[in-house]
């Protein structure tokens, strides 16, 4: 907005307008503690997947190191999607009650198709024995670990308006992805 085109607002538009855009960032370190601790909660999420312009979401149960995502497969369309086309997204959110509650996280970055022995099978069979609370665990030879890396995390939290912060928080990785 110009500032003759905020000159001109009625004072309600004008108080909005500055309540809307005084509103704070997190601390990138607090940040990422809410972003995982969310991941930490909840059980599954929606990866997004693309090949020769052909969209697929699928609901997958996921296993989190951090920020990173592992989520093993029997395979499908997703793998070859991810095969064909690494970018991905990743859709996951708390339990919806009413408008008060929304918390989310939007996640743009890369997968890669782990196989057994690899060192990606690896990592994800450790975040797979540690999100079930397992000692020991294996997984079959057909299965297959998907690691999604982020590269953005859009990190949604209606709470966070009522301590002056936004609503909407971004956690970047590095500069691969930019969004609109």
């Amino acid at each position: 907005m110009t500032l003759s085109g905020f000159r001109e607002l009625d004072t309600p538009w004008k108080i909005w307008y500055c309540e809307l855009t005084m509103r704070r960032e997190l601390d990138s370190e607090v940040l990422e503690r809410l972003i995982i601790e969310l991941l930490r909660s909840a059980p599954v999420c929606v990866i997004a997947t693309c090949s020769h312009d052909i969209p697929r979401a699928s609901t997958v149960e996921f296993f989190p190191l951090g920020t990173t995502l592992y989520i093993v497969t029997e395979g499908g369309t997703k793998v070859q999607n991810i095969l064909n086309n690494p970018h991905v997204s990743v859709a996951i959110h708390a339990p919806f009650t009413g408008w008060e509650s929304v918390k989310g996280v939007q996640i743009t970055g890369t997968a890669e198709v782990g196989k057994k022995g690899s060192r990606v099978f690896k990592e994800g069979l450790q975040a797979y024995r540690n999100r079930k609370g397992l000692k020991r665990a294996e997984l079959s030879d057909f299965m297959d670990v998907v690691k999604v890396t982020p590269s953005c995390i859009e990190y949604i939290d209606v709470s966070l308006e009522d301590k002056g912060f936004n609503v909407r928080q971004l956690l970047k990785r590095d500069n691969t992805f930019h969004l609109p």
